[in-house]
């Protein structure tokens, strides 16, 4: 199965060429067999805007995870540091290093481990697949004799290095170090009709790069504190001329901004993203609250990566409800204007009340007329929680049900 193609004539000859990942179109569906805690699971109907609601540990997270690793295509690397490695970015050795990759997998049985992800686009008919296969180490043993000790001998000659390390992303750097990687196994990407094979080692990281599936960006609740995200952002906002535009929904939201900037310290050194306040202060932008920094971060991105899919953990955490609504308004709007799909989970039926408000209420700005952007997933485990129920609503069906009916999304 190939990615879509177009084809046209050169010379009266017929060309084909890959259709580039920016002119894909949003998700349909999914289907996920065997990865994290997923048997099997079919997604179907969503939109441009999907709230992903349900009880903790119901699969939220990993939906998001599987989501992107779709849109990865061949790119393991991403994936690895932004899923695998998110949740505990410190690691402690080759056998934590070991557990983490173990966990992406459900069944861990037998060898090789496997797991399928599976999705449509709108507008396409194919079902395009993503298979990822990982045949552990005899290094791993230790992890858990029973399985691991099958593991075939696999041939890798793995030399010292002198480097300058980073632990793959957890901000912690060792400088100029001699180390021997360790293999942790072999991990295998198949999209399509098109293989590629990884040695997974425990430090140093080995990178290579292909165009993704489909742009895509996942969020976690903290990523908005990382120096580097706010001033990749603000580079792209000032860099596209979009800075403006951008500050002027914040001032609505936060009226204390009355401008956003970045200014260099006298030593020549890189100063942060600061923030000029409406009683002329200038202050960097880590000194505010995780409210204005993760609006900054969320809406920033929408504007800089376009056309690309957005897969954004808790989007009720650190936001306080005042400015809920305004942030919701905006999420639905962006997602039109720049062409991008969002997924969101959260827990609070407080945000769902404030973001159905805002789009659907008095003043929302989507008439019953028009086509919903917005749709409403509710993931429900069994009681032994070894099957997922499923139950989906567009945006207005929701907010009418929570008004006739107060009905429990989570």
């Amino acid at each position: 199965m190939a990615i879509k193609t177009t084809e046209r004539k050169r010379n009266g000859k017929k060309v084909t060429k890959e259709q580039p990942y920016t002119e894909r179109g949003i998700y349909t569906s999914i289907a996920i067999e065997g990865f994290r805690l997923f048997d099997s699971l079919k997604l179907e109907g969503f939109s441009r805007v999907n709230l992903l609601f349900g009880p903790n540990n119901c699969g939220k997270t990993s939906l998001l995870e599987a989501l992107y690793i779709h849109a990865c295509g061949l790119n393991f690397t991403p994936p690895k540091i932004l899923t695998l490695l998110a949740r505990q970015p410190q690691l402690t050795g080759a056998l934590d290093f070991g557990e983490k990759v173990k966990g992406f997998f459900r069944d861990t049985s037998s060898l090789p481990y496997t797991f399928n992800i599976s999705a449509k686009i709108i507008g396409d008919p194919t079902n395009y697949t993503a298979t990822s296969g990982f045949e552990p180490s005899p290094e791993l043993a230790d992890l858990d004799p029973r399985t691991l000790g099958k593991a075939q001998i696999l041939e890798r000659v793995l030399e010292d290095q002198t480097i300058d390390l980073q632990l793959i992303d957890s901000f912690q750097t060792i400088s100029q170090v001699s180390v021997q990687p360790k293999l942790i196994g072999i991990w295998e990407t198949q999209f399509g009709n098109k293989k590629e094979k990884y040695d997974l080692t425990y430090l140093p990281s080995n990178t290579k790069g292909f165009s993704p599936f489909k742009l895509g960006a996942i969020h976690d609740i903290l990523a908005h504190r990382r120096k580097k995200t706010e001033i990749t952002v603000f580079s792209h906002l000032k860099r596209y001329e979009i800075l403006h535009e951008f500050t002027e929904e914040m001032k609505n939201a936060f009226p204390e901004v009355r401008d956003i900037d970045m200014i260099p310290y006298p030593d020549a050194t890189q100063g942060p993203v600061v923030v000029k306040t409406d009683d002329n202060r200038i202050l960097p932008l880590y000194l505010f609250g995780d409210g204005l920094r993760r609006w900054f971060y969320l809406l920033g991105n929408m504007m800089v990566y376009q056309k690309a899919l957005h897969l954004i953990e808790e989007i009720d955490a650190t936001l306080h409800p005042n400015a809920q609504g305004k942030l919701s308004r905006l999420l639905v709007e962006y997602a039109g204007k720049y062409d991008n799909q969002l997924f969101i989970t959260s827990h609070s039926i407080e945000f769902a009340d404030n973001f159905f408000k805002a789009l659907y209420g008095e003043n929302g700005f989507i008439a019953k007329d028009e086509e919903d952007p917005v749709r409403v997933i509710t993931l429900r485990p069994s009681e032994d929680r070894k099957e997922i129920a499923v139950w989906s609503l567009t945006g207005r069906e929701a907010y009418e049900s929570r008004i006739h009916y107060n009905l429990e999304l989570r």
